[in-house]
């Protein structure tokens, strides 16, 4: 009987709405607050393309390989692309995992395309023989390019390297195209031609080069050893191989 008082007394109906009201809006205050601390700690959402699917190093991103989602500012790696127009239509040198943000250094250059999109600057891509004894590569992969001289240099070991931790760029089912330095393709082209060349697997990765030092300000006076000019190098293939 008293709940039916209660109902039907304008009184009570006001006050359980004003109650309900008053509730509601602290709630909803608590959850504004709580995304607003949010917002300042991550940062407000941004725009970034992300993978939709795997997509292997040398594939060109298509438009349905990739999506564009909101993340926090601070959730953004350093370089992510932001519109999938500046991701369609260039060749992927790293490979891209599904939900993972594409940055910049996943892609080559705009413009680049096939093997001249994966060489590393300054690089220069060279085809090795392969038969049915070499080791298996895959692109991606690091080798040694070991040559081996019958009769051998003298004084020299038969077997030696002429290039280390070359990046492997495309496998093909008679010759491996391996990224070298421009020395290197010196060796690497003599070797094959006068000799045999293995590929050897690695797990070592080729140290970046050390900066070149600046050139002395004009009228510094040369020490000794010193000329105006690089003395030249000797061969890159020294005695009969190297």
């Amino acid at each position: 009987m008293r709940l039916r008082r209660l109902a039907r007394s304008p009184f009570a109906y006001w006050a359980a709405v004003v109650a309900l009201a008053a509730f509601t809006a602290f709630t909803v205050a608590g959850q504004v607050g709580r995304a607003g601390a949010q917002a300042d700690r991550y940062g407000g959402l941004r725009p970034v393309v992300v993978a939709a699917r795997p997509v292997e190093a040398g594939a060109v991103v298509r438009s349905s390989d990739v999506v564009v989602r909101s993340m926090p500012a601070s959730f953004l790696p350093e370089g992510a692309v932001r519109a999938a127009g500046d991701v369609v239509g260039r060749t992927v040198v790293v490979p891209l995992f599904r939900g993972s943000a594409v940055v910049a250094a996943n892609l080559a250059p705009d413009g680049l395309e096939g093997l001249a999109a994966l060489l590393p600057a300054g690089a220069r891509a060279v085809a090795v023989p392969t038969g049915s004894a070499s080791v298996a590569v895959r692109r991606g992969d690091r080798v040694d390019v070991l040559a081996t001289f019958d009769p051998p240099p003298a004084g020299e070991d038969p077997t030696f390297p002429v290039a280390e931790a070359a990046l492997v760029v495309d496998v093909g089912p008679e010759a491996v195209a391996v990224a070298v330095a421009p020395e290197e393709a010196v060796r690497v082209a003599y070797a094959i031609a006068a000799g045999v060349v293995t590929l050897a697997l690695t797990a070592e990765v080729r140290p970046a080069p050390p900066a070149r030092p600046a050139p002395p300000p004009p009228g510094t006076p040369r020490t000794a050893g010193t000329s105006g000019s690089a003395p030249p190098s000797g061969s890159a293939i020294p005695q009969q191989a190297r």
